[in-house]
């Protein structure tokens, strides 16, 4: 059957969360952006029409001290006369240079920039002030050139880089403004503030990440609790769990596992149920046909026709055995180590009796019975009738598989953790692939001229559970023949 990997709920749950706080985050830094960008624009298409208006004040303001000036010195040549200012050549040159048309000539020149106390943004900011003359009034120490004036907001290519432009016209029309600044500048403003919007939560995603884990874990205790429970409990236990402590969405399931295990355990009662009442029920009407089989087979040996009644005696014999061995399964199947009385067990001295009630069995085929091992009580917590049934079954089945002039060995040893009881024969033995499926019931091996009802190995496999023990099954390899080994713990 193809293994499935199958992932864990809290696994699932974390990657749901992250996938989804991830999404939440990239959809909010989209809109942190929009609005990043939106406020930018506004503010700085708001700063560059306030400097404009202030800078076009400014230079109204000088230009009309200025043309104060102009008009004051030509008042004063009035009054003066020309031949007083021929007179005065140093007074007349001064004169001359200002009232000059200096067109040609920017009116202000801007303060130098400073490269060691000035800020690396003032190479990308740029202004012009520009009279309806041509004449250029001041300008920005930058070797950008705009290329047309136009009123208001606009964003023109110089030199290879796009700007911003704000332009504005003065109310008399003597000259306008025209202020820009690079785009990379609100660009860069946009990408500081998204960035330090969203690399503290990219910093604790994977403290997130494991909060999440550390609280999904704790939420998914109780499920893990019942799993755990179901997991570890006895395969034969059909008591029901618990629902005290269970988060209400996880009810539903121990629920239905509880009434599951209900229909289960009524399943094998009514079975059980069922073969302890047939074989009480057959019981004593065999009894009784045996009983009338074997009167009839002495009257009639007396007239030499008593072979017919016997072959009837022993098949009743081989269904009296089968009604006690489904009784005996009936009884270790409702029975438990926790619900018997236990007994310390001698190993020994069963293992001799048994040996002893199955000779007359074994002498029929001429097999010879043995012990070998300890010659003391050895002792083991258990079930009385348990233990002798578990010797009986296993030697009367090796009797049973061995041929005639073989061998059954009983072989009892103790050890430091352990007492193992090993039963040998010297029959055919039993294919590896074929010894796991001989512990279900009536199951039987392929020798066809055994009797049995094939169940002896079933009882055998519920006493050795009962008695926490392991039974273990295999051919022997010095010679033909069957080893099967159960191995008793020194505490139940």
């Amino acid at each position: 059957m193809q293994q499935t990997n199958n992932l864990s709920i809290r696994r699932r749950l974390l990657i749901s969360l992250i996938s989804t706080i991830v999404i939440l985050w990239l959809i909010s830094a989209y809109f942190v952006f929009l609005a990043a960008h939106h406020e930018v624009e506004e503010i700085y298409d708001a700063t560059l029409a306030q400097e404009s208006r202030i800078l076009a004040t400014l230079m109204l303001h000088e230009i009309e001290e200025d043309n104060e000036a102009r008009e004051d010195l030509q008042n004063l040549v009035k009054e003066l006369g020309e031949d007083f200012i021929n007179d005065s050549a140093s007074f007349k040159l001064f004169i001359d240079e200002f009232m000059a048309d200096e067109s040609e000539k920017d009116y202000l020149t801007l303060v130098p920039r400073d490269y060691t106390t000035g800020h690396r943004y003032e190479a990308k900011l740029a202004f012009l002030i520009k009279g309806v003359n041509g004449r250029t009034y001041l300008r920005s120490n930058l070797p950008t050139s705009f290329n047309t004036f136009t009123e208001g907001y606009n964003n023109q290519i110089v030199d290879g880089k796009l700007w911003r432009m704000y332009g504005l016209k003065e109310p008399s029309g003597q000259f306008h403004v025209q202020i820009g600044e690079l785009m990379s500048v609100r660009q860069e403003t946009v990408s500081e503030i998204v960035f330090n919007s969203l690399w503290p939560i990219i910093v604790s995603l994977p403290f997130i990440g494991l909060l999440i884990w550390i609280v999904v874990g704790g939420g998914l205790k109780p499920l893990q609790s019942i799993a755990d429970k179901v997991k570890n409990r006895d395969p034969k236990s059909l008591e029901s769990i618990s629902t005290l402590g269970v988060p209400r969405e996880v009810v539903p399931m121990v629920t239905s596992l509880n009434s599951l295990f209900r229909r289960v355990q009524r399943v094998l009662d009514n079975e059980r149920r069922f073969t302890a009442d047939a074989a009480h029920e057959l019981r004593t009407p065999i009894a009784a046909l045996k009983t009338l089989a074997q009167a009839k087979s002495l009257a009639d040996e007396k007239n030499g026709h008593g072979n017919f009644l016997n072959q009837v005696v022993r098949g009743v014999d081989r269904a009296t055995h089968l009604l006690e061995q489904l009784l005996t399964l009936a009884r270790m199947d409702s029975r438990s180590l926790e619900h018997s009385h236990i007994d310390e067990v001698d190993l020994h001295g069963e293992s001799i009796n048994i040996l002893a009630s199955l000779g007359a069995t074994a002498l029929e085929k001429d097999i010879e019975l043995a012990y070998e091992g300890e010659e003391h009580p050895v002792m083991v917590p258990g079930y009385t009738p348990g233990i002798q049934i578990l010797l009986r079954n296993l030697i009367d089945n090796a009797i049973r598989y061995t041929p005639e002039k073989g061998e059954v060995t009983v072989l009892l040893n103790e050890h430091e953790s352990d007492i193992k009881l090993v039963v040998t024969d010297t029959g055919p033995g039993i294919p590896e692939e074929k010894q796991q499926g001989l512990y279900q019931r009536f199951r039987r091996g392929e020798d066809a001229n055994s009797q049995g009802s094939g169940l002896g190995l079933s009882i055998v496999k519920r006493i050795v559970d009962l008695h926490h023990a392991t039974i273990e099954m295999a051919n022997r390899s010095d010679r033909s023949g069957l080893t099967v080994t159960v191995s008793f713990p020194r505490a139940c």
